[in-house]
């Protein structure tokens, strides 16, 4: 006997369901606890092995394509519009679309400095999820301290963004960093939601603007 339409359609969600589970357990590893679930971002913290400065990861949905998504992510002089606190972004190098050098200005409150952080980053997309993928880390020794900031020198910073079907795309986003200097680490880990939360609400205005349906990169596929 055929199985029936439906009976098909659940089996395919359930097992997109086990291997996208199985994916980001692999990637993000376990022992995540839920700090906050709102506006449809859930915002996940862990203690670090390397810090007293937890590990962060949030997700959410966004309504977006691929190319608007891989634009966002590669336009360091757009920075400024959509991520949280920054203040400054400029590339170093361009080595091509996939692979980006850059200087980037986080603004602190009184009484912190900012903080400053060069990086390195490099995109590419899953042949067969078709998720767009960057990780960034930290290219520190690159350029000299300024005398008026602290240099952020770890960095770890992935976003995934996996298409899910009728123009929705699912974001996962994983950070592991420390903000140097003085800060009390239970002052960074107290505030650590604040940053995505904001983010996530900037980077979907951002996307809802008219430049974004009109982008297109050499290495980017649309889901047909």
């Amino acid at each position: 006997m055929k199985a029936s339409k439906f009976t098909r359609n659940l089996t395919s969600l359930v097992l997109f369901m086990l291997f996208s589970f199985s994916t980001l357990q692999a990637q993000y590893g376990t022992g995540w606890e839920l700090k906050r679930d709102r506006g449809g971002v859930k915002v996940y913290v862990r203690e670090s092995p390397h810090s007293k400065i937890k590990e962060l990861r949030f997700t959410s949905t966004i309504d977006a394509s691929l190319n608007a998504i891989a634009y966002l992510l590669t336009n360091v002089e757009g920075f400024d519009d959509w991520v949280y606190a920054s203040v400054k972004s400029e590339t170093i190098r361009k080595i091509s679309d996939q692979e980006i050098y850059y200087y980037t200005e986080m603004d602190f409150p009184w009484p912190f400095s900012n903080r400053d952080l060069v990086l390195y980053s490099k995109f590419w997309q899953d042949p067969h999820t078709l998720a767009i993928h960057s990780q960034t880390t930290s290219a520190h020794w690159l350029m000299p301290e300024k005398e008026d900031l602290v240099r952020i020198t770890l960095a770890d910073l992935r976003w995934t963004f996996t298409p899910i079907g009728n123009g929705k795309v699912r974001v996962d986003y994983y950070m592991k960093s420390d903000p140097g200097g003085h800060i009390p680490a239970w002052l960074v880990n107290l505030a650590a939601d604040q940053g995505p939360l904001q983010t996530m609400a900037l980077l979907r205005k951002e996307l809802s603007k008219e430049k974004y349906k009109y982008t297109k990169l050499a290495f980017v596929q649309e889901p047909r």
